[in-house]
């Protein structure tokens, strides 16, 4: 076979390449509800495919020419895609870190009432803060009348279930069984983590506690409002649950605060059949829950090797990016630790910037990241994002719809992630055609019917 006859069969699989991957994505998309990314898609493949096909079928001066250079391109690209290349940035949280007190979160902040007795000591130590959380405080209450998103049916949904998080909150820590059992650490921790997927976790791994995981005191509980947070545990199981895809791509409307609440009760509900596992077992347990949490969960679950945070100041996660809701065990059961990732997402994040862009209320930085408690990362402004909050009634999610990674984990996305985590040119041109074929400002109002 000469060289000229190779290339023309080459050139043949190349052009059945083009076309499967092209149905691949089409496919993908219209699982998606993507229909126009879809059409999208299959003009500009279907077009690259005639185009090649003429090529190969069309006899013209300097066919052999081109039939070698497209080769060749092609085979430049695959490679840039799949090969290392690009500085690797690994996010981590070695060192000295400076705990976070939980009263300074904007939920601890917004829920202190004027005149009692937490709220003047809060703003003794924080005057610069006061006029801030006073006009916040002013505002509709997210579900709330009010919201630009409210509906009297549909905003309850939220509201029943962080209801329920709130009176189960008290079953996070309990007394455990006086018999101890003996375990294996490895068996354990894989029959721990075999029971959270069990219950619907997606991801699951285990962190020794260190101390900058714990917040230095409690905000979000009345009762037990600026008690310091002490906790011996040496172990902190982590994971995810997968929040719906369709319900995200409707941010900011109701349809992603009831998904948000939703899944933060599927994540309690694991949270608590573990810790009440482990208690019986005879081994301390504690669940950590929305409104209960003693840890940041973020930083626990990045330890566990889950994900890194991202410039939204979120848990990326390789296979549903930040579309996740996070829940904690915290144990003295013996545990064989996991280690970080590195998922090239600190050089996608600082490329990409997508998130940043559609925040509607700038909150979120397009610059490079910085020194905070002694971790480098980017910092959102949390007070503009709550505001936001209180303005649309809904804990928004615009950054999550818009991150490339939210993506449905379908074998289209496995491949760029695959691509994104070797290559500082896949993470560009992931950029480039995620803008290309889903916009730079991915929006879908998707009502289920039973809410319509």
């Amino acid at each position: 076979m000469d060289i000229a006859t190779a290339a023309r069969w080459l050139g043949w699989i190349m052009a059945a390449g083009i076309a499967a991957m092209t149905a691949l994505m089409v496919h993908a998309l219209y699982n998606e509800a993507e229909y126009k990314a879809a059409l999208r898609v299959a003009f500009l493949g279907g077009t690259a495919t005639v185009v090649w096909g003429g090529i190969l079928l069309v006899q013209f001066t300097y066919q052999y020419v081109f039939l070698v250079a497209g080769l060749l391109l092609a085979l430049a690209f695959g490679l840039a895609m799949v090969l290392p290349n690009g500085k690797p940035e690994v996010f981590t949280t070695e060192g000295e870190i400076e705990r976070f007190d939980e009263r300074d979160m904007m939920f601890s902040r917004s829920a202190l009432a004027a005149g009692t007795e937490n709220y003047d000591e809060y703003y003794d130590r924080h005057p610069e803060r006061r006029e801030t959380d006073d006009g916040i405080r002013g505002m509709p209450q997210i579900c709330g009348k009010g919201t630009s998103t409210y509906h009297e049916l549909n905003s309850p949904l939220a509201d029943a279930a962080f209801w329920l998080l709130g009176d189960i909150n008290k079953y996070a820590e309990g007394p455990a069984a006086p018999h101890q059992v003996e375990v294996d650490p490895e068996q354990m921790t894989e029959r721990l983590k075999g029971l959270a997927q069990y219950y619907g976790a997606k991801l699951v791994g285990v962190t020794e506690v260190k101390p900058h995981h714990l917040y230095t005191h409690i905000g979000r509980r009345p009762a037990e409002y600026g008690n310091e947070v002490n906790l011996s545990h040496k172990y902190a199981i982590a994971f995810a649950v997968e929040m719906d895809y369709h319900m995200v791509k409707s941010a900011p409307n109701v349809q992603v605060v009831a998904e948000s609440s939703r899944q933060y009760v599927e994540a309690g509900k694991i949270a608590l059949v573990l810790a009440y596992y482990i208690r019986s077992l005879g081994y301390e347990a504690r669940a950590h829950m929305d409104g209960n949490y003693l840890v940041l969960a973020p930083i626990v679950a990045a330890d566990a090797g889950l994900g890194e945070i991202g410039r939204m100041g979120l848990l990326m996660t390789e296979d549903y990016g930040p579309r996740v809701r996070l829940g904690v065990v915290t144990t003295d059961i013996p545990l064989v630790p996991d280690k970080p990732v590195n998922l090239g997402m600190q050089n996608f994040c600082r490329i990409c910037k997508k998130c940043a862009d559609n925040c509607p209320s700038r909150s979120i930085s397009h610059g490079d990241k910085e020194y905070n408690r002694g971790v480098r990362k980017w910092t959102i402004n949390q007070e503009t994002c709550f505001r936001w909050w209180r303005t649309v009634g809904t804990d928004c999610a615009i950054c999550m719809n818009a991150c490339p990674y939210s993506k449905p984990n379908t074998l289209i996305h496995k491949l760029m992630r695959y691509s994104l985590r070797r290559s500082e040119f896949a993470r560009r041109f992931a950029v480039w055609v995620d803008d290309l074929i889903y916009g730079r400002r991915p929006y879908r109002n998707i009502l289920p019917k039973w809410m319509g």
